[in-house]
């Protein structure tokens, strides 16, 4: 019979021991950095300290619903959108077609390489057949490496008036 030893944390799951295990650390983490504030801000005098929060609503950043985009922004928005759309379908479809050409090109080695092999008999016979075939995925890899070069980096989305590119 095999004993299974049972969880030091009585009856809580991994789920319930990790929901602990942050409110715990989270708790320690508030009440150090408050002693730490609390010393740091040790002083003579009984003075309560003020809010630094800026009361100017010019440093308040604005709302996205507050910015509200032209209707030329919009339209160039939408075209520089179906832009991108078209630029980054060409670009896929050009990555896949250099992956496919890549494939085929290492299948074709390998196959090579195997019905040469078949009928390799000696050493000399067969380590030649080995080279060729290093040399045909070597061709192979340096196409498909000046293939994705030579294609770029993919297209990069536009931004929307108002907002950034986080």
């Amino acid at each position: 019979m095999v004993n299974i030893k049972k969880s030091p944390y009585k009856g809580d799951d991994m789920k319930q021991f990790a929901k602990k295990t942050l409110a715990a650390t989270t708790i320690a983490l508030i009440m150090t950095s408050g002693a730490t504030a609390a010393l740091a801000d040790d002083s003579s005098s009984t003075t309560i300290p003020t809010s630094s929060v800026p009361t100017s609503s010019t440093s308040v950043p604005k709302k996205r619903d507050e910015v509200k985009p032209t209707s030329a922004q919009r339209a160039a928005y939408a075209t520089a959108l179906q832009t991108y759309r078209a630029a980054l379908t060409n670009y896929n479809k050009s990555k896949v077609a250099i992956e496919k050409a890549f494939g085929e090109a290492m299948r074709a080695a390998n196959s090579t390489r195997t019905a040469a092999r078949e009928a390799a008999v000696t050493a000399q016979e067969k380590k030649a057949i080995y080279t060729t075939f290093i040399t045909a995925m070597s061709a192979a890899h340096a196409a498909r490496s000046s293939s994705l070069a030579a294609l770029g980096s993919p297209p990069v989305k536009p931004v929307k008036a108002g907002e950034s590119n986080n």
